[in-house]
């Protein structure tokens, strides 16, 4: 019987260890689905799924029989569907472990179809970071549901019951950053496949940094992000606070050789003609300014998306000076980031013999910036309502 049941433990262990499956085509991808469920009388708990259902969608957007996946589970954050034809799909239903049972919470067909995502042959999608509110269901409801838990727990040795769970859905964010953290979760689970190809390639395509960290300690530490009105920023710099301006925001080297603006223009702004137009206006400035100035567009990398540059140099004569006796020479690298909201302006200007010794840490600058408003802070706590 020991041996058996060695042998048992063994062949459990192996199964458990074998790496995901690999594609079994070469235009076949996967997708991936990060959920966090809160609880309903505890709002600040929650539970990450490690399951999920979805469906195929055909050309009208509805569903095609038999065209139904599961995820599999290889680890506690998020689900993963390997192997899928190329096509378009909706979230059916995410699960979670909780209490030695699995619950599961349904996706509204229509919502789950609206945020369909289409998967190209070969690649990797994200289909969202939903976030759902649990509701505690009626009492004769939650009295069998119970049951079906206790019940488990005398009969461990029984099929691990799925308990349906109410919830609604509240948030679905789809954004870049939150596929750039899904795709380095999942970088790092499915390492050693050759799923990682297809995760590094669309890491590529986002432009997406790993966040910076501190340097110079033994355990390096994420440094922190700081939300602003219309951007979050990281201190890669270490020149001190900005000093904060109508719309932005700009950061001063201590010994005064640099400075670094980067700032928000709406759309509803006066004067304001678009991006294009603003891209046009720049280019023409600097191809005026000076005869060693080509005005030669060329992009540069801001966040996840893609801006384009002009570099100036400037010669500015004091006014108490006689002209020629003395001049001060700048040179400023000019980024403009086009938005649906308006346009990302970020600006280097320095010395000469500075510019290109602080150009580095401009463009990592940018790279760490996380463009957009950041999301409001979710209460800890849901708020009480006690009858007086």
């Amino acid at each position: 019987m020991r041996a058996m049941a060695a042998a048992a433990l063994l062949l459990l262990s192996g199964c458990a260890g074998l790496p995901p499956r690999e594609p079994t085509a070469v235009r076949h991808g996967m997708l991936v689905v990060r959920a966090r469920v809160r609880g309903a009388v505890l709002g600040f708990t929650s539970d990450m799924a490690d399951s999920a259902t979805l469906e195929q969608l055909g050309p009208q957007g509805e569903p095609i029989p038999g065209k139904e996946a599961v995820a599999g589970a290889f680890d506690d954050v998020q689900a993963y569907f390997l192997d899928l034809p190329p096509g378009r799909y909706a979230l059916t239903s995410v699960s979670f472990r909780a209490r030695g049972v699995r619950y599961r919470v349904e996706v509204p067909p229509a919502r789950g179809r609206k945020e369909a995502v289409d998967l190209r042959p070969g690649s990797v999608a994200f289909m969202g970071d939903f976030i759902f509110d649990g509701r505690f269901p009626d009492f004769d409801v939650a009295v069998e549901r119970a049951l079906s838990v206790i019940g488990h727990w005398l009969t461990p040795w029984m099929r691990r019951p799925v308990i349906p769970r109410d919830a609604d859905s509240r948030v679905i964010d789809k954004g870049l950053a939150a596929e750039a953290r899904a795709l380095r979760v999942a970088r790092q689970t499915l390492l050693p496949t050759q799923w990682r190809r297809a995760i590094d390639a669309r890491l590529r395509e986002l432009g997406a940094p790993e966040p910076a960290k501190t340097k110079g300690t033994l355990r390096p530490k994420e440094i922190l992000l700081h939300p602003e009105l219309t951007l979050s920023w990281r201190d890669t710099l270490e020149w001190g606070p900005p000093a904060y301006s109508a719309g932005g925001m700009t950061w001063s080297q201590p010994d005064g050789t640099a400075r670094i603006a980067v700032f928000f223009t709406s759309a509803t702004a006066r004067g304001f003609a678009g991006f294009d137009a603003a891209v046009r206006e720049m280019r023409a400035a600097a191809s005026t300014s000076n005869v060693s100035d080509k005005g030669e567009l060329y992009e540069v990398r801001v966040a996840t998306r893609v801006g384009s540059a002009v570099r100036v140099t400037s010669y500015h004569y004091p006014k108490e000076t006689l002209v020629g006796s003395e001049v001060r020479i700048a040179v400023t690298e000019t980024v403009l980031v086009p938005d649906p909201s308006g346009m990302y302006t970020a600006r280097l200007r320095a010395s000469p013999e500075d510019f290109d010794k602080v150009l580095p840490s401009f463009r990592e600058f940018l790279l760490q910036i996380v463009l957009g408003a950041p999301k409001p802070v979710e209460p800890k706590s849901e708020p009480v309502f006690l009858p007086l």
